[in-house]
């Protein structure tokens, strides 16, 4: 009678422990799930801010190309002037 006893209350201590680990790994992966989430934000984030500096860096680099153009044929006019003065 005692041993049914006792293997009632560890089945019942046996249940208890299973529910609080479930438990326990529920919160777990639900904290890991919002952590993921806000690396995925975070990154989503950083790939638009990426995205706006390669277009402000495409549009440097053809103003600097347009820049170097002008130059040139403005060095081009001060040679035709200082050959015709």
């Amino acid at each position: 009678m005692d041993e049914i006893l006792l293997t009632r209350r560890y089945d019942k201590e046996a249940i208890d422990d299973s529910m609080a680990f479930s438990i326990q790994s529920a919160a777990s992966v639900s904290n890991m799930a919002d952590r993921l989430r806000a690396k995925a934000n975070e990154i989503q984030e950083l790939n638009t801010e990426n995205s706006s500096l390669l277009r402000m860096l495409h549009e440097s680099q053809q103003e600097v190309e347009n820049l170097k153009k002008e130059n040139k044929a403005l060095l081009k006019l001060v040679g035709s002037y200082s050959i015709n003065t």
